[in-house]
């Protein structure tokens, strides 16, 4: 897998693995970072409508824990890298 059009199965995939619903998700990220965030924003992002600007891919990758690289199919490494 490889490639930004895999973003939206990416974060199905881990929206899924933790049994989380898209309005959970929603919910925790626009409370958490204090963002403007839908479920319509989540689900044309995980259908492959569009994708997200990278201040929200990167508000999911820290809220799944995942690298961004990840989210957009650049790694099959889901570990966010350590902080120097």
């Amino acid at each position: 897998m490889d490639g930004i059009e895999n973003l939206g199965k990416r974060l199905k995939e881990l929206r899924e693995q933790r049994e989380l619903t898209m309005d959970m998700v929603v919910y925790d990220v626009a409370n958490t970072y204090h963002v403007e965030f839908t479920k319509g924003n989540l689900s044309r992002w995980e259908n492959g409508v569009n994708y997200p600007s990278l201040i929200y891919a990167a508000y999911l990758a820290k809220y799944f824990n995942v690298s961004v690289d990840y989210l957009i199919g650049r790694t099959t490494q889901k570990e966010p890298y350590p902080p120097k």
